[in-house]
């Protein structure tokens, strides 16, 4: 029962991240705001952007009488706000500082992150904070955490959970930027799961039971090694990508029943997210630990398989009932 609560936490705050993009796809699929990859990114005073801004791997800053007029996302950096963001704002596995004068009009979330509040500082919504750490207001100072003498070990459950949410996130940022370039790709792939489950799967089967056997026999003859090793790496791509194309697919079905258009990325970043979490909770539950696996190695074999189908997306496959039957025309004189 445990586990479940830790589980249901965790995806409740992954929603918490992901939720405040809800605005970030406008009419027709574009982005309205600004996407920034191991970079920093300053607003300066009296500077005033309409968006989004989303950093990835770099440090965000806006300064005082600055204004970001939408939210404000940074996985893996630093946020710094002395200034005003209308919308909510985010920090995922970095640090997030609020100045005397900044004011967020919507919630702030930071999972796996530092949070320093200023006093003074402004924030309208809900604090959501997943780290120890001391916020301070003009009402309340800092307090220690009173810590009960008990004869555990915390370290190893917190980094337990830790390892789990940094292999998803981690799987989620890869899957966002795929999504920039490869979206029409890993829709072809999903539809081939769709489409045809059983002959994907069976497909994916095959190739885990010959794979190793080719990797090997090209590894006998010194001069095919570099042909093993790119086999293997195909093989490899071809998982990540297929559980990539699942993920992409929850999350159209998830913007879809929430009536929103959310720009590919940012779909395929929540449900590669939740299917990532959702399966190492099936492993990972000691009751579900004899038959939890199967579930995600389905699923792994049916990736792999309509991976290798459509060749890596770029070749469309259709259900059987999708082909249009061909009668034969009775030959003259019968």
């Amino acid at each position: 029962m445990k586990n479940i609560v830790k589980i249901a936490s965790i995806l409740l705050l992954a929603l918490l991240v992901f939720l405040p993009t809800r605005s970030a796809s406008a009419a027709g699929g574009s982005f309205d705001g600004q996407v920034i990859f191991g970079q920093s990114y300053t607003l300066k005073s009296g500077e005033s952007m309409t968006g989004d801004l989303l950093v990835f791997g770099g440090s965000a800053v806006i300064e005082q009488g600055a204004t970001v007029n939408g939210n404000v996302v940074v996985f893996g950096g630093s946020l710094t706000i002395d200034g005003e963001v209308t919308g909510d704002a985010a920090v995922v596995g970095g640090s997030a500082s609020l100045g005397a004068q900044s004011h967020i009009g919507g919630n702030l979330s930071t999972v796996g992150s530092t949070l320093d509040r200023a006093e003074g500082a402004q924030v309208d919504g809900q604090i959501y904070n997943t780290a120890t750490s001391w916020i301070t207001n003009s009402n309340q100072q800092p307090i220690a955490p009173v810590i009960p003498n008990i004869h555990i070990d915390p370290f190893q459950p917190l980094l337990s959970v830790t390892k789990v949410f940094g292999d998803a996130v981690g799987i989620a940022l890869l899957a966002m930027l795929l999504m920039l370039f490869l979206a029409p790709h890993a829709d072809r792939v999903a539809h081939a799961i769709i489409a045809q489950p059983l002959t994907t799967g069976g497909l994916g089967l095959l190739t885990v039971i010959v794979a190793p056997i080719t990797i090997v026999i090209l590894s006998v003859t010194i001069i095919l090694i570099p042909g093993a090793v790119i086999v293997a790496i195909a093989l490899a791509a071809a998982a990540v990508f297929g559980w990539i194309a699942i993920g992409y697919e929850i999350g159209q079905r998830f913007t879809a029943a929430i009536h929103q258009t959310w720009h590919p990325a940012f779909s395929a970043g929540l449900g590669v997210f939740a299917l990532t979490l959702a399966s190492r909770a099936l492993t990972g539950i000691p009751v579900l630990n004899c038959v939890g696996w199967l579930i995600p190695f389905l699923l792994g074999l049916a990736a792999m398989g309509a991976v290798l189908m459509t060749r890596f997306g770029t070749q469309a496959v259709t259900a059987p009932s999708d082909k249009t039957a061909i009668t034969p025309s009775n030959p003259a004189g019968q």
